[in-house]
């Protein structure tokens, strides 16, 4: 009977909203700073059993322009797990006028993974639609059914920047013998209602404004309203679960997805065990299985079945020599534990911004795997898919977030290693020799921390991309000849070192008898962020990171200084900024330049502050000398 209602609910708002979806309608306040109108975005959730549930979902989005077409989302995804019940898109024109009507079989059929992937049974149906004429409107009606529900929807009641929302429904329907949970976020600040009975819960919005995006913005999910839900009891290809906190859900990973997938051929451990022979530092032991794994495996992602989520066993990796990175993490954890220490598989949402799995709300996040090697003094981090990253190195791909340890005991969220400012360091130290149409650079650049991961890829680039990325660093400097350069990447210190000479014949100005000359000529910040009168949300920066400079001018023969740089020194909640210009000489200048920035939540109000901070870096950036003829 519940299943009835349910279908005779979808039915009816089917009917209901097979309305006029003329531009005409639409509230002129959802117009303002949007590039899309959502007119419907509804969905319903019929969940039966552990393992199965049915998905309804209607979504009416009006394009006002070209970049409004990124938040159509006309895609459905399927598997073995995942079937396709129903598909069809609707298209009208600005007087809501149907002009074409879009099935299944004309949607366009691919795998859902990239080129990287080896195995995988994921795929997708699509729509490509390129209008006449904006504004235009699409329909999408979806349903599909699927016995992963592990993975229930989130649901945004705004997708992103830029749309605006007339309706937008959830409904999650169960039987009341099944267990969930749910999290509600930043609902109250959009009127977002929410209504809930023994059977399930539902949620309703209306005309919510479009919101654009400032300059260092928190995380969209962070501030917009959405709902993130899971069953206690769920199914994940064919493998049930059980979790309600993620000492369980690791425990479920541990013993469901990593159980018996950790063995190795005798010949293997023999010959890792030869490797690490006489060696007594863990550090230095950790440093040679993690370099044989660099040296004798590729990352090929497999995402076949459970395989999207199990690692392949550590014996198959090391027969292949590939594997994704759920494979190569566990061979690592297989070899690390053959010379006995001890490792935990660990899970990450990764990405450069940073996200974290969310500390409250246990469920199947995250998509990467990476090796946590807990030491006395210190934790040690394994990137096991690279062949270039040094041991104990991490990148912006995954630095500073909550992740979960699995291991025997359970799953924990630990921090991911944070770099301070100061030990993600650019140290540039040079040689400047200016002639009277001629300027000759020698330069060193030592990185370390964040910005080392800037800059090691640069050893396996070639001469051509080398000299473009000097030439784009350097893109405030006319005609640059890049003549040496060498970059030196010690992975045992993690620092990479640049050797640069470079000649340009464009940088001086020339008055008369003087020549101007702006003496940071080598590590410029000309970012200033965007006016904001109306700041909405606190300032978040991310990553802060230390920059030291401290070039030898030599004068042009037969000149002198006539105007010098003033000393400048500032010092705020946001960092530290100095510069200086000694006279070493009659024809010798010490320029001298420190930037530190540092990361941190800093509140809306603070956000002239900061602009005025980095305005006053970029004008004495660029401020000049003025070199007078004797």
């Amino acid at each position: 009977m519940r299943l009835l209602s349910f279908l005779l609910l979808f039915t009816a708002t089917h009917a209901v909203f097979a309305q006029d979806y003329s531009f005409s309608k639409i509230n002129p306040i959802l117009l303002k700073n949007a590039d899309a109108v959502v007119r419907l975005d509804e969905m319903s959730i019929l969940v039966k059993s552990s393992d199965y549930m049915e998905i309804i979902s209607t979504r009416v989005v009006t394009v006002l322009n070209e970049n409004g077409s990124k938040h159509v989302n006309a895609m459905a995804f399927y598997d073995k797990e995942t079937s396709i019940k129903d598909l069809e898109a609707i298209i009208y024109d600005e007087n809501g006028e149907e002009i074409d009507k879009i099935k299944e079989k004309d949607f366009i059929d691919q795998t859902a993974t990239g080129e990287g992937t080896l195995y995988s049974e994921s795929r997708v149906k699509f729509l490509r639609y390129t209008p006449v004429n904006y504004p235009y409107t699409i329909v999408l009606n979806k349903k599909y059914t699927t016995s992963d529900t592990a993975f229930m929807p989130r649901w945004y009641f705004l997708d992103g920047y830029k749309i605006s929302v007339e309706k937008s429904e959830f409904n999650l329907n169960l039987p009341s013998g099944i267990k969930y949970r749910f999290k509600d976020n930043n609902l109250d600040a959009f009127g977002v209602e929410r209504t809930s009975n023994e059977n399930g819960i539902r949620y309703n919005a209306t005309n919510l404004k479009a919101i654009e995006s400032e300059d260092f913005d928190p995380e969209f999910r962070d501030f917009a309203p959405n709902v993130q839900l899971a069953l206690e009891d769920y199914n994940l290809k064919g493998v049930s679960g059980h979790a309600t906190n993620w000492k369980e859900f690791g425990s479920w990973v541990y013993n469901s997805l990593l159980a018996e997938r950790g063995e190795l051929d005798s010949s293997t451990i023999q010959r890792i065990q030869g490797l690490v022979k006489g060696i007594e530092d863990p550090k230095e032991k950790i440093k040679k299985v993690y370099q044989f794994v660099q040296d004798n495996t590729r990352y090929i992602s497999v995402q076949m079945g459970i395989g999207g989520w199990m690692p392949i066993s550590a014996k198959e990796v090391d027969r292949v020599k590939y594997g994704d990175c759920k494979g190569l993490t566990n061979y690592t954890m297989a070899l690390l534990k053959a010379v006995g220490i001890e490792s935990y598989y660990t899970i990450v949402s990764a990405d450069a911004q940073m996200k974290s799995l969310d500390f409250d709300f246990p469920s199947l996040q995250g998509n990467h795997a990476f090796l946590n090697v807990p030491l006395e003094d210190e934790e040690i981090w394994l990137e096991c898919t690279s062949q270039v990253v040094p041991a104990n190195f991490l990148g912006t791909f995954t630095d500073n977030r909550y992740v979960l340890k699995v291991g025997p005991n359970g799953g924990e969220l630990v921090k991911s290693r944070q770099y301070l400012p100061e030990q993600s360091k650019q140290r540039t130290m040079a040689e400047i020799n200016i002639g009277e149409d001629k300027i000759d650079a020698h330069i060193e650049i030592k990185s370390t921390g964040i910005q080392y991961n800037q800059k090691y890829g640069l050893a396996n680039d070639s001469k051509e991309d080398i000299e473009k990325y000097y030439k784009h660093y350097w893109d405030y400097v006319n005609d640059v000849h890049i003549l040496n350069h060498e970059l030196i990447n010690d992975k045992d210190s993690i620092v990479t070192t640049e050797k640069v000479d470079f000649n340009t014949s464009g940088y001086l100005s020339k008055a008369g008898e003087r020549i101007l000359f702006a003496p940071n000529m080598l590590n410029r910040n000309e970012y200033v962020p965007k006016r904001n009168k109306d700041r909405n949300r606190d300032i978040v920066i991310k990553r802060g990171y230390l920059d030291e400079d401290d070039f030898i001018i030599e004068l042009p023969n037969g000149y002198k200084v006539e105007a010098n740089l003033k000393p400048t020194k500032l010092n705020n909640e946001f960092g530290e900024f100095e510069v200086s210009v000694e006279q070493l000489s009659e024809s010798k200048l010490n320029y001298k330049r420190r930037l530190l920035i540092k990361p941190g939540i800093f509140p809306k109000t603070s956000y002239d502050d900061y602009r005025n901070f980095r305005k006053t870096i970029s004008r004495v950036d660029a401020s000049k000398i003025v070199f007078i003829k004797k």
